[in-house]
């Protein structure tokens, strides 16, 4: 993993929780979208 790409984000209630919410989900789908449609189904599976 390379982390540079990381970040780092201290929850202390500075920044709302819709936006946490919404950094959590496009790093979801950047993780997935490089995935091979077998593991995608595979992650679909166990959700």
């Amino acid at each position: 993993m390379l982390k540079a790409q990381w970040n780092t984000v201290i929850l202390d209630g500075s920044i709302p929780q819709g936006e946490i919410e919404r950094m959590i989900d496009n790093s979801y789908k950047l993780v997935v979208s490089k995935m091979t449609k077998k593991e995608q189904q595979s992650i679909l599976v166990h959700l």
